[in-house]
Formats: structure tokens, C-alpha cells, sequence
């Protein structure tokens, strides 16, 4: 039933006059569907505390964010009525803070009352300077004011005047000095401040979630609702360690989930479904528009555009032709398997506490064995070693997803790289690392008058190249040469080739120009491939490689 049904639903519940009660529940969360972009969660409803009858039941807790349209709820013994999705504020009746948020709102407004006793007491000592400065000026003007004093008294009076001037400035200095030592103690006030903002700020975001009210009618004493949302803040994604054992010709792959959620609740011991489904991707095939051409004249455009010069004219049909076509377009000890269609979903065994807003969350999800025929390959046109190549085929019952992969070779951590969407029965091909004792090179050899192997002429040319292969290794390697030679696209362009000695296999898998010399290098051993190709074309044509 969706978000509307729900609304069109309280239509068909006489209405009352007043509720029974009201009753506020948080949903308990217990099981997860993940997908690669976004998480369907399931929470649970107990209402056996509940007397029978008419209710309104508050749920608070549901992640910000959710769309009504997808939200789904289901009874068992009780019937449901009006059911309201509120956002921002709370139900009326239901308290307006929780002790959390009281908590945090005291700390912060301790730590402002705090700054205030603080620039307070700064303020006094700044008066209290200011005052004593004040009489020192006011004894100042009395002196020079005063024509009633004596020649005899006016010693006496000018250094009991100086003293209390003196007295007063110092008294200034004093509490002058005492406002600026406070002033470092305002930093950690003000830390204090932002800690307690940032505190609140936290506490705030936890609660802000989205509240559902449902009336419900309670007929059974074993009465209880199961709702379901969907929120697109939460992905996995698989993770891989790929550790091959030359001996054994064996790879053992550990597969593992990379978590994230932000749905703005903990999900605490649920139950975890990971889908390789993608609700929030596309689910139709793209509309192919119709393709309607049309030719023009392009004297008569030239004519229009003002006789404009041909590579104008062109730009201008080609635009012409792209118009009226736009006009005319329209992870434990083991998971288990569960394949839903073309979709494959695995249940995570036993409960699972993914935090919100928390790092990524790597599950271990099981364990295979791929058996693999391990070689040295060497591509000396473009590598200077050999590297280990271990050939397999995805023997397992589903589909090896896309992810990295950690290599590991005969126990040693070797580097990381990234599957591809492998289907069962496909071959997979994996490299593990280069060979230090297996070089490889290309060389030119030199004719008899010292000139290099590359002849041109100005309609053909030849080449002559060696492949050269070293094994300075204690052991004997199964070794694949890879090397290329020119492939002719066009019928006037004739490309010969000869090869000493000749591949093993050319053009693998549909790759055009490329060769494979499969054998045994012993160890100490080398090997030497001569490779000539001769290009010739017709006269006053230029070769472009």
C-alpha cells in the first residue's frame, strides 16, 4: 500500500469523536536490504502492550528524507486508518525535547553565561582604571585652578596633590594590568561556546527525524505493524583478496562488503540483505527517436548564406539535418545465495550494527577456489620483464560484481587491482606481479653496412625486429611471448609478414595483429624471435602509422 493509499484508506474508518489514547513507540528496526545506491529498511511495531481498540500511534525515528510514495506499511491483528508522515516538528502531545536535547541546550547556555561573568569582570577592573584616571585628572585641575594657596602652603599642597595623583595612576595601572591578563582566559570561553554549539547542533540532527502517525484498531492481543521505507543514503559494494599459490595452481578468493549508510538512524543487530539490484538506477531501455535525413542543394544554400565559402555551406546542411531530426525525436562465515530473478541478493548471517554517519563497514563474506594455469607472459615491445598471469574461469554459480581486488602471490602482498562484471562460465585473466629474473627486449639488428633494420622507400617499407627472452631464474617457466604486426584496413595498403618462429596463435580472442609464442623457457635458458614486416602502397600515397 502506498504514501496516498494510506491517506485514502482513513476513508473507509468511520470517524471519532475522540481517540482512546495516544501512543508513542519507536520502531525497531530489524532487517536491511542494501543496494549498491540505497537501503530499503524494515522496522517492526509491537502493540501487545496495548489495550484493544481505537489508537493513534506516534513512531518517531524514521530517517529523514524518506519518500511517502515508497513507504509500505502492513497489520496483523489491528486494522489500519489515517496514517500521516510529519517532518520539523513534533506531534501534538508528545514532549518537545528530549532530555538529550536539555541536556545539550544547558550546557551551552552555562558555557555563554560564563563568557558573560567573564567580560563582566573584565569591565569592572576597566572602570575601576578608568575612575582612578579620573581623579588624578580632577586633583590635577584643582591644582591649577586654585589661586587661594599661599606662597608658604604651596609646597606642601603641590607634593600632597603629586602623591595622590600618583597614587590614583597607579591604582589605574593596577586595574588596567588585572583586564588584560583575564583577556587570556576568553580563548577557552569561547571553545567552550563552540563545543557546547557543536554539541547541540549533533543532538539535534539524531533527533530530527521523521514521525508517523497511524490510527490503528487493535483487534487481536497479539497485534503488530511492520513498515518499510526506502532512503538512497546507503550503498555496498564488493571487496575482494585474491591470493594465488603457484604450487598449487589454485587461487583463493575472500570475498568481502564495503558498508555505508547515512540514513541518519544506527541500524543496531539487524538482519542484512545485500541485492545487486539498482531500484534507484535506470529500469527501461532508452527510446530509440527516428532518423529522417534530408538532403539539400547546396548551390541554393550558398545563395541564402551569400554565396558562403563550401566548408560553411556544409556546416550549415549538417546543421540543418541535425534540426529536423531533433524536431522529429521524442559477509561472516558464509552469506547465502538467493537468486530473485536476474538479481542477486545475498543474507548476511547473523545480526550486523552498521553506525550512522560512521567509516565504511568491510563484512567478511566467504570463501571460493578458482583453479588457475599459471604462466610468465612478456610483451618486450613495451616491458623490460615478464609478469605472472594466472588464467581462470569463474566456476562459481553466480556472477563475480566489479570491485578491487588485493593480490596476494604465494603469501606476499603484490598490489591491487579491479575486477570486471565476470558471468559464470567466463574465462578471467589476472596478473600478479612482475617476474625480476625473466627480461625482456626488443632489438634492431644491423646490416652488413651498419644500418638499422627499418628500409623505406617512398611506397614501402620493411622491418626487421628480434624479441629476446631471458630466463636468469632458478626454475622453469611456462612463457607467453606477446608481440604485433601491422594490420591493413585498406585494399591498396598490402602488409606481409613472416615470423622465426612462427606463433604459436594469432589473433586471440578476435584481436587483430597479435601474436603468441607459447613454450617452456628453462631455467638459464633464452629465447630469440625474429619478426619481419614488410608494408607496400601505391605511388604518391603517404603511410600514416
Amino acid at each position: 500500500m502506498t504514501f496516498r493509499r494510506f491517506l485514502a484508506a482513513a476513508l473507509c474508518v468511520a470517524a471519532s469523536p475522540t481517540l482512546a489514547d495516544r501512543i508513542e513507540i519507536q520502531p525497531r528496526t530489524d532487517h536491511v536490504t542494501i543496494f549498491p545506491q540505497g537501503a530499503t529498511i524494515r522496522w517492526q511495531v509491537d502493540l501487545a502492550d496495548a489495550p484493544q481498540g481505537r489508537h493513534e500511534l506516534i513512531l518517531p525515528g524514521l530517517p529523514q528524507g524518506m519518500d511517502p510514495s515508497a513507504l509500505r506499511i502492513e497489520a496483523e491483528g489491528a486494522t489500519i486508518g489515517s496514517v500521516a508522515l510529519q517532518t520539523g516538528r513534533p506531534h501534538p502531545g508528545t514532549a518537545a525535547e528530549s532530555p538529550a536535547i536539555t541536556d545539550a541546550r544547558d550546557r551551552l547556555r552555562a558555557a555563554r553565561d560564563a563568557l558573560i561573568d567573564f567580560e563582566h569582570t573584565i569591565a569592572r577592573h576597566r572602570a575601576d582604571a578608568d575612575s582612578w584616571r579620573e581623579r588624578a585628572g580632577i586633583v590635577r585641575d584643582m591644582m591649577r585652578g586654585d589661586t587661594r594657596v599661599g606662597a608658604d602652603q604651596l609646597q606642601a599642597n603641590a607634593d600632597q596633590a603629586g602623591q595622590m595623583i600618583a597614587d590614583y595612576l597607579a591604582r589605574a595601572s593596577d586595574a588596567g594590568r588585572e583586564a588584560a591578563l583575564m583577556e587570556s582566559g576568553r580563548e577557552p570561553l569561547e571553545r567552550d561556546i563552540r563545543q557546547a554549539e557543536e554539541a547541540l547542533a549533533a543532538v539535534l540532527n539524531d533527533t530530527a527525524h521523521e514521525t508517523l502517525v497511524v490510527t490503528v484498531e487493535k483487534t487481536s492481543d497479539d497485534a503488530r505493524l511492520s513498515l518499510s521505507g526506502f532512503t538512497r543514503q546507503a550503498s555496498w559494494a564488493p571487496d575482494y583478496d585474491l591470493r594465488l599459490e603457484r604450487d598449487s595452481g589454485r587461487i583463493a578468493m575472500q570475498r568481502g562488503l564495503v558498508i555505508t549508510q547515512s540514513s541518519g538512524i544506527d541500524w543496531q543487530d539487524v538482519a542484512l540483505t545485500l541485492s545487486t539490484a539498482r531500484p534507484s538506477g535506470q529500469v527501461a531501455p532508452t527510446e530509440v527517436p527516428g532518423w529522417m535525413p534530408s538532403i539539400v542543394d547546396p548551390a541554393t544554400l550558398m545563395r541564402n548564406q551569400g554565396a558562403a565559402a563550401p566548408a560553411v555551406a556544409g556546416a550549415v546542411a549538417e546543421s540543418y539535418i541535425a534540426s529536423d531530426a531533433a524536431q522529429d525525436s521524442p559477509v561472516a562465515a558464509k552469506a547465502v545465495l538467493a537468486n530473485i530473478g536476474m538479481t542477486v541478493a545475498y543474507d548476511y548471517p547473523g545480526p550486523v550494527t552498521i553506525r550512522d554517519g560512521a567509516d565504511a563497514n568491510r563484512l567478511r563474506l566467504d570463501d571460493k577456489l578458482l583453479e588457475a594455469e599459471v604462466l610468465a607472459e612478456a610483451a618486450p615491445r613495451f616491458d623490460d620483464t615478464a609478469f605472472v598471469v594466472a588464467e581462470t574461469t569463474n566456476s562459481l554459480d553466480e556472477p563475480i560484481l566489479p570491485g578491487p581486488a588485493t593480490l596476494y602471490l604465494d603469501g606476499a602482498m603484490i598490489g591491487q587491482t579491479m575486477l570486471e562484471l565476470t558471468a559464470p562460465g567466463d574465462d578471467l585473466d589476472l596478473a600478479f606481479g612482475p617476474i625480476d629474473g625473466i627480461t625482456a627486449e626488443l632489438r634492431v639488428p644491423e646490416d652488413e653496412q651498419g644500418e638499422r633494420g627499418l628500409i623505406r622507400r617512398s611506397n614501402a617499407q620493411g622491418l626487421t625486429e628480434t624479441l629476446i627472452l631471458r630466463n636468469l631464474t632458478g626454475e622453469d617457466w611456462p612463457l607467453r611471448v606477446v608481440d604485433r604486426v601491422p594490420v591493413s584496413r585498406q585494399s591498396d595498403l598490402t602488409v606481409d609478414w613472416s615470423a622465426d618462429p612462427q606463433p604459436s596463435e594469432t589473433d586471440p580472442d578476435g584481436r587483430r595483429g597479435i601474436l603468441y609464442w607459447q613454450d617452456l623457457l628453462a631455467a638459464g635458458d633464452s629465447r630469440e624471435i625474429t619478426l619481419t614486416t614488410q608494408m607496400r602502397w601505391p605511388e604518391g600515397k603517404e603511410l600514416r602509422r
